[in-house]
């Protein structure tokens, strides 16, 4: 008996359906992923595989931190003003 190990917790070399089935994206989509270097994988031939654990660390970036400014009396106005940082969990190319 093999014991079932939970997506992202094994050392699993992933094919393209079972990384779409886990993401919950389309084929097409993953294969965009490659197409632009935006996701890690390996060729085996002809067929895309997808190192578990890199795609665990792909999947969950870690957050930016944001740097205090420094007070130094004036400050100058910006043209436009700026857009909060988005609090997203996903790499900006899955939300494309």
């Amino acid at each position: 008996m093999t014991a079932v190990v939970p997506y992202g917790q094994g050392a699993r070399m992933l094919a393209l359906n079972e990384l779409c089935e886990w993401l919950n994206i389309t084929e097409r989509h993953a294969r965009k992923l490659v197409e632009r270097d935006a996701i890690p994988y390996r060729k085996v031939g002809h067929l895309l595989r997808f190192p578990e654990s890199e795609i665990e660390e792909w999947s969950h970036p870690e957050p930016r931190r944001v740097n205090p400014r420094v007070e130094c009396g004036h400050e100058r106005p910006s043209a436009r003003p700026r857009r909060p940082a988005a609090s997203s969990l996903l790499p900006k190319s899955l939300i494309e």
